[in-house]
């Protein structure tokens, strides 16, 4: 029999049941107050894993890959994160300095989707991502290289860097890099089992930003 997942994915609820109310029609001139409205909205309802986004890098020959990411600030310049520069998405950045980040609230039927250039950030900032991610988290950073097959000596590995992050807690792992994605486009997305959906884009523009409403 052919694999298929089709009934039992058509079966799956694909809107929550209380979506927040988005007054789409009257947003603010540029989307950081509204960003900010809605990942506190997201906060304060407790929605799972509203410090995510997925990444989304490609390599120069248009190659794709995605995975998730946590973000480290939001600021006008952009959105932050943190990943090791050799790996994967590392790669991809330092051979094509693109990206494309969706922040998704499942709980409210929200997403944020963002596209922009990705610049390094600074040392400083690459070493506070670092000590701020929890001991083991350091620890598998600083015993092995992202994405690298898995030794057989791996807890070993694991057990000294945590040993060692004992004996020097500022130590930081010179290969962690800190990334701004630089938004040329942001756009929200809300669907609502009353109205359908919505989508509201702002562009970057040499004088601001330019918002538009968008066909569901």
């Amino acid at each position: 029999m052919p694999f298929s997942l089709a009934e039992l994915l058509a079966s799956s609820s694909t809107r929550p049941t209380d979506e927040p109310r988005w007054a789409v029609d009257r947003h603010p001139e540029e989307p950081w107050p509204l960003l900010e409205e809605w990942v506190r909205a997201a906060v304060d309802a407790s929605v799972l894993a509203a410090r995510t986004v997925t990444l989304a890098t490609a390599t120069t020959d248009g190659t794709p890959s995605a995975r998730t990411v946590l973000l480290s600030d939001v600021t006008e310049d952009g959105f932050w994160f943190a990943t090791s520069a050799s790996g994967p998405a590392g790669r991809d950045l330092a051979e094509n300095p693109v990206a494309s980040l969706v922040w998704y609230a499942r709980e409210q039927a929200r997403q944020i989707r963002v596209t922009g250039s990705a610049v390094h950030g600074d040392a400083d900032r690459a070493a506070a991502a670092f000590r701020a991610r929890d001991p083991r988290s350091r620890a598998v950073t600083l015993a092995g290289r992202q994405s690298a097959p898995l030794p057989r000596d791996a807890d070993d590995r694991i057990r000294q860097a945590e040993e060692r992050l004992e004996r020097e807690p500022d130590l930081v792992d010179p290969d962690w890099a800190a990334y701004l994605v630089a938004p040329a486009e942001i756009e929200f997305w809300q669907s609502r089992h009353d109205v359908g959906e919505q989508r509201l884009r702002y562009r970057r523009e040499p004088h601001g930003w330019r918002s538009e409403r968008l066909w569901p």
